[in-house]
């Protein structure tokens, strides 16, 4: 079979679990003898780059994103914390022309070659891909709520939001007047352009919990969205024991460790890892990533605290396999949590919160427990644990390739 991809980023630029999830399965498809095409814009250059090996063709084409990427000194979340609806209502603007230049991209190729499968991995994409009219296979992967939430994550101060409504845009954002009236208009127009019903063969969520929310806001029809758990790879798992990993980092055999790996934000709850280790003075923390409360961690002087700022997966899979448990303290409503499916398979046992998606990842690889995301529960939960809840997951039945072609079917 052919395919073309459609995507914002493909590694090296990565900016989440889509971009991971994606190329393996790229990988996946070629090793099984598939044709594919993986359309993206180049962060690189101010140019096109084609790059050919085998049966695989990646065209980074030239954009203006590559002097955004580029200039990029603040976090996405630190300008939203900043300017908040102003934010959004540029970044609607931007969004428009992004998805305007994909969409130009993707028509010049189809008029050149044909495919069975078009696959739109993210938001922009699956807006610039919904109304293209092709023989082939159309599939929008649903990772995220973008489609029908400004913030992506469907977080209203800590709570489940059920979309962008004038009093939701109010309460997320401090939007009024004029601007509130602006957001909703413009987020009435992003559901009526990505037809996500009606313009996709069909959908692939990353989680029921996703499927859930798009039948609940945008009336989806269920038989329509397939769930498909995100892939894992091998390169994503330690070759070291536990003890042999402690001794290549240095860190101490007889204590519990507890370990935080992902984006330094409060909608990631890992402030809660400052607090914890003021209490749990017997174990030791670390917190691996960067984000906006990193200066908490940075001014942090305590012993059984550590943390090392952000980490390639080829180091982090080592930390994973030398901790204990890792912590998944989100506050908001994670559609996925591929951290948890990272430290389960190198062993970790995961304490994670009851948002979202990651009960339903926590379950389905019992790899730990869940809880409303507060010190005082999780202080239970990890004084609570016990040293034979550890094991490595076998997740070799998972054959992400198989599942996926049979939805093809």
């Amino acid at each position: 079979m052919k395919f073309m991809f459609v995507t914002e980023y493909f590694p090296p630029y990565v900016m989440g679990g889509a971009e991971i999830s994606l190329k393996i399965l790229v990988d996946t498809l070629i090793k099984n003898g598939h044709k594919v095409i993986v359309l993206t814009p180049n962060y690189g250059s101010f140019k096109t780059i084609i790059e050919k090996k085998d049966d695989l063709k990646i065209i980074r084409f030239r954009s203006f994103r590559y002097f955004l990427f580029k200039k990029r000194e603040k976090t996405s979340y630190e300008v939203y914390n900043k300017t908040k609806p102003m934010f959004y209502v540029l970044l609607n603007q931007y969004i428009k022309y992004s998805t305007y230049e994909i969409r130009i991209r993707v028509k010049k190729i189809l008029k050149n070659e044909k495919f069975d499968v078009i696959h739109a991995n993210n938001m922009e994409s699956i807006l610039a891909v919904g109304p293209i009219n092709t023989p082939a296979k159309k599939i929008a992967h649903l990772r995220d709520f973008g489609l029908f939430c400004y913030n992506r994550g469907l977080n209203k101060s800590g709570s489940l939001c059920g979309g962008c409504s004038p009093t939701n845009l109010n309460t997320c954002m401090g939007a009024e007047g004029i601007i509130n009236k602006v957001l909703e208009r413009s987020m009435k127009k992003r559901i009526n352009k990505s037809s996500v019903p009606s313009s996709f063969n069909f959908l692939i969520a990353i989680s029921n919990f996703v499927k859930e929310k798009y039948i609940d806001v945008l009336h989806v029809d269920k038989n329509k969205i397939k769930v498909l758990y995100n892939p894992i790879s091998d390169d994503i798992s330690s070759k070291l024991s536990k003890k042999e990993a402690r001794s290549l980092l240095k860190l101490p055999e007889n204590k519990k460790i507890v370990l935080y790996a992902g984006s330094l934000t409060e909608a990631k709850g890992v402030y809660m890892l400052s607090d914890l280790s003021e209490k749990l003075k017997d174990h030791l923390f670390i917190v691996i990533g960067n984000g906006v409360l990193k200066e908490l961690f940075l001014k942090k002087k305590q012993e059984n605290l550590i943390y090392l700022g952000y980490l390639p997966i080829s180091e982090l899979k080592d930390y994973y396999r030398a901790s204990d448990i890792l912590l998944v303290p989100s506050l908001w409503h994670e559609p996925f949590g591929r951290v948890v499916l990272e430290g389960a398979y190198n062993g970790c046992y995961v304490i994670g919160s009851d948002r979202g998606g990651i009960p339903e990842v926590i379950d389905w690889l019992k790899c730990g427990v869940y809880t409303t995301p507060s010190v005082e529960n999780f202080v239970s939960e990890i004084t609570g644990f016990k040293e034979d809840k550890l094991k490595k997951q076998n997740l070799e039945e998972y054959n992400y390739y198989e599942k996926f072609m049979e939805l093809l079917e």
